[in-house]
């Protein structure tokens, strides 16, 4: 994400168009990060720093991001690492959708 806006920092005119390219890079970022946790939730625990700031990010900037953090947090609690990781891949989708990604 950084060597992104880094990129950006050279363009003269910058502008709205600009704040929106990165915020919309951001987003992407966050939703990788999210899709890689959903792929390894039913082999290990995926708290690292990179997932919570993620959560946090959502639960911060996507409109319905309160609800939809404590509904993948909880299908992270699911003991059957199969159930668990068709649940938390379902709530990436819909973070997916409300974040406009």
């Amino acid at each position: 994400m950084v060597k992104f806006k880094k990129q950006l920092s050279n363009v003269a005119f910058g502008g709205a168009w600009s704040e929106a390219l990165v915020a919309s890079h951001e987003v992407q970022d966050i939703i990788d990060v999210l899709r890689r946790g959903a792929e390894r939730c039913a082999d290990e625990d995926v708290y690292d720093s990179a997932f919570t700031d993620a959560l946090s990010y959502v639960r911060q900037k996507v409109e319905k991001g309160p609800m939809l953090v404590e509904g993948l947090q909880t299908a992270l609690l699911e003991p059957l690492p199969e159930l668990r990781k068709t649940r938390v891949k379902r709530y990436v989708e819909m973070i997916e959708r409300w974040a406009g990604v």
